[in-house]
Order: structure tokens, then C-alpha cells, then sequence
């Protein structure tokens, strides 16, 4: 009779969990690219369990497998836009030194990432408008509210970093809290210069480029003479 040793048997076992890891990070993966092709056509509203499983070729007992509720689906996509958003963060405040530099690069990676990933901001703009109280989180609402958070700690750092290098006024007060502010501000800005473009070209004869620029002056002005906060 053939015997396994037991240190093979073990890495059979390890080989075997693994496989199985992947294979289940690959449904995940097939799920949340399945909704976000349902939120593209139909919207948030439209991005139901049924929907996403006739385009995933799932059932839909399997994705209530990995995402128990609606919203943990829409939560991971939005984790996935974040996270899509936070390496441009990264990457746009690397390319510059100053503090305050750091901040409108910032701004700016957030303006072309609304433009580039649409449906991405759109559900990170519908999540924003209500908040889920850390006691009655979930694992995914968890990842996201951390991400979120990490988020606003990059804006922080460029903050302090404009703090120390003088490029910003100490007048601006805390950095997370001059963050949370600028997250704001520059938002608000993006949202008005998409949704309002034709009312600010038909009756203010401007374009949603001269808001954005005039919006990212204003910011580097506020922060360089600390009205920010």
C-alpha cells in the first residue's frame, strides 16, 4: 500500500487551500466586475443580485456567498474605485515637494479621475451622502471606512508638509481637519462643473475647465493664507 509522507501530505493540503483562495478571489473578482458593468448601464438602482448574476454567469445564491447584502456589492466596488484613487494620489503627490504643491496635485489627480473612472466617482459620490456608525460595520463597510480614512490621511500629509516647508500658513489649522475641508471643497467643484456645465457655459459664459482652475486657485490661495479651516 502507497503511504504519503506526512510532509507531503501536508504540502497537498497547503497546495489544495491555496487553489482554493484563488479561485475564490477570481469569483470575487468576476462578481464586482459584473456590477460595475450593471452600475454602468443602469445605475446604483439598477444594481440588483439578479441583474449581476445573469451578467456574471453566476447564481445568485453564490454571490450572496460573498456579499451578503446589496450594499456590501456596492461597498466593493466603491473600495475598488478608492483604492484605484488613492494610487493616484500617491503617485501626483510624489511628483512635487512642497507641501502646498502636494495639495493642488492632489486636487487635480481627483478632477482627471472623475473624468477617467466616471462610475467609479459617481458611487464613491452616492456612498459620501450617508455614513454607517462603527459599531454597526461589517468587514467590508470596515475596508471601506479605512480606506476612506487613508484617503484623507495622504491630504493630511501633504498638509503637514506644507506646514513644515512654510508653503502653507499655520493659520490653516490641524491637517486632517484642513483634509477633510479640502476632500470637500474639491469635490463640491467637480460635481458642479459636471453636472452644471451647460448652465455655467449659457449663463455665465464659462467653461467647467475655468471653474476647475478658478476652484484650484482659490484652494492654494486659502491654504497659503490659512482661511482654509
Amino acid at each position: 500500500m502507497f503511504v504519503v509522507h506526512p510532509k507531503v501530505r501536508q504540502k497537498m493540503k497547503n497546495q489544495t487551500r491555496a487553489r482554493r483562495e484563488e479561485d475564490k478571489g477570481k469569483r470575487r473578482e468576476m462578481i464586482l466586475n459584473a456590477a460595475e458593468k450593471v452600475i454602468a448601464k443602469h445605475g446604483l438602482k439598477g444594481a440588483n443580485f439578479g441583474a449581476v448574476a445573469k451578467r456574471s454567469r453566476l447564481s445568485r445564491s453564490l454571490i450572496y456567498v460573498y456579499f451578503p447584502k446589496r450594499s456590501d456589492l456596492i461597498h466593493a466596488v466603491c473600495e475598488r474605485g478608492l483604492l484605484a484613487l488613492r494610487t493616484r494620489f500617491v503617485t501626483a503627490a510624489a511628483e512635487t515637494k512642497r507641501g502646498i504643491d502636494q495639495v493642488i496635485a492632489i486636487a487635480r489627480a481627483y478632477h482627471i479621475f472623475s473624468k477617467e473612472e466616471p462610475l467609479y466617482f459617481s458611487v464613491i459620490a452616492e456612498l459620501e451622502t450617508y455614513t454607517i456608525p462603527p459599531a454597526d460595520q461589517n468587514e467590508i463597510e470596515r475596508d471601506l471606512t479605512d480606506c476612506g480614512k487613508q484617503m484623507l490621511g495622504l491630504v493630511a500629509t501633504a498638509v503637514k508638509i506644507g506646514l513644515e516647508d512654510g508653503s502653507i500658513s499655520p493659520k490653516s489649522g490641524d491637517p486632517m481637519l484642513s483634509a477633510v475641508s479640502i476632500w470637500a471643497f474639491t469635490h463640491g467643484v467637480i460635481q458642479v462643473s459636471t453636472s452644471k456645465e451647460c448652465m455655467l457655459k449659457d449663463d455665465l459664459g464659462v467653461t467647467a475647465t475655468d471653474m476647475m482652475e478658478h476652484g484650484f486657485g482659490m484652494l492654494r490661495q486659502a491654504l497659503a493664507c490659512g482661511r482654509l479651516s
